[in-house]
């Protein structure tokens, strides 16, 4: 069976995003992944199946540590000699591509998930676009998880750019994001979370970071609670301290405000898309965000900017809205109708689900996925 390498930069993409894939890879292939050292790691080979090497993976640019996984990865490659490399996350993008390029591996293939150069400025934009290029350059097979997202990459290589089916890097695995909780059973999961019966539900997942857009939500959240008092936020995510941390405002609010709820990072969501009456997401880039396609799969209607990614899940007033970036104003408009328009609210709701399963259920994914391997075996364009 020949040997296939996923690499990662960060375990928590394996237990989110990526889950299950490896598994499903593995019946086809020897797969093994790479990533940085987590408490988790144990669980995700129990879980896909498959062994893990540690390397010591840092999300921000270090060229000392950077070269050293650099050399890892070459060494690693040079002893299984894989047939195929497969990279999704930036850092593991360029490390991943250059050295299996030096390892001759005959097939590397980057899936681009996000481009952070989008909102980066001076001189750390021009770094990230020339990694990128780098990365690119070093792949034999280039992938975006968004239709949309092929322009902009397009602009840093001449190389071809394919989708796997409508986009996404997992599909949704639409029976486990399907809402079969009784009355009573969310009934008891607001109780356990302080939720009132007749509260109205504001969900967001995701790193709690700028970019995500969460001063922007916290600063209409606020807003909308002086006129809105049965009004709930549940904030779902790990804070990022070092790189592109919330203002202090928003920090300060976050821990003094009683009907901002802040859980950390859950593998699984589904008990508090259970309990949500929206999902908002903000953000500022996407590539195609999974967590979009998993809140719509369990019925919650959606609110997005209207970004790559995110206006191809999302068709305005038929299963979510669309908003303006960084626009408080457009955030605060769609999230109040959504509360006081009763028909539009039910109507969108009734619609989400289906909308998703007709272009992101994870079988036509994977169904997609193993013919786009398969071509690349076979060295077809």
């Amino acid at each position: 069976m020949k040997k296939l390498v996923i690499v990662v930069t960060v375990p928590v993409v394996l237990e989110t995003w990526l889950k299950g894939q490896a598994k499903f890879l593995s019946n086809y292939y020897e797969v093994e992944i790479v990533t940085s050292s987590s408490d988790t790691i144990k669980n995700i080979e129990q879980f896909e199946n498959v062994s893990i090497k540690v390397v010591d993976f840092n999300r921000k640019i270090n060229f000392f540590k950077d070269l050293k996984v650099l050399i890892q990865l070459f060494l690693y490659f040079i002893k299984i000699r894989p047939s195929i490399v497969y990279t999704l996350t930036p850092k593991a993008g360029l490390l991943g591509m250059i050295a299996s390029f030096m390892a001759m591996v005959p097939n590397r293939i980057h899936s681009v998930v996000g481009l952070p150069h989008l909102e980066a400025r001076g001189k750390r934009r021009k770094i990230l676009m020339f990694t990128e290029k780098l990365t690119y350059l070093f792949c034999t097979n280039l992938y975006s998880n968004s239709l949309n997202l092929v322009n902009e990459i397009k602009k840093l290589t001449k190389k071809q750019v394919k989708i796997i089916g409508n986009g996404s890097v997992n599909g949704v695995d639409i029976d486990y994001f399907n809402n079969t909780f009784t009355e009573e059973e969310k009934q008891q999961l607001r109780l356990e979370n302080k939720i009132l019966e007749n509260d109205f539900v504001l969900t967001f997942v995701g790193r709690i970071v700028k970019d995500k857009g969460i001063d922007e939500l916290i600063s209409v959240f606020i807003q909308l609670k002086k006129k809105y008092i049965h009004i709930k936020l549940l904030l779902i995510g790990d804070y990022e301290n070092e790189l592109d941390y919330i203002s202090k405002n928003s920090q300060k609010i976050m821990e003094s405000e009683k009907d901002i709820i802040y859980i950390k990072f859950q593998e699984d969501i589904r008990n508090f898309l259970a309990i949500s009456n929206l999902f908002v997401l903000p953000s500022y880039r996407e590539g195609l965000p999974n967590v979009l396609i998993e809140a719509g799969s369990y019925g919650v209607p959606l609110v997005a900017t209207n970004i790559n990614g995110c206006n191809e899940i999302i068709r305005h007033a038929e299963n979510g809205a669309l908003v303006n970036k960084k626009d408080e104003v457009s955030l605060y408009n769609e999230i109040e109708k959504f509360i006081v328009d009763k028909e539009y609210y039910n109507r969108i709701k009734k619609n989400v689900r289906k909308s998703i399963i007709d272009r992101y259920s994870q079988k036509y994914f994977y169904s997609e996925l193993r013919k786009e391997f398969l071509k690349i075996e076979k060295g077809l364009k």
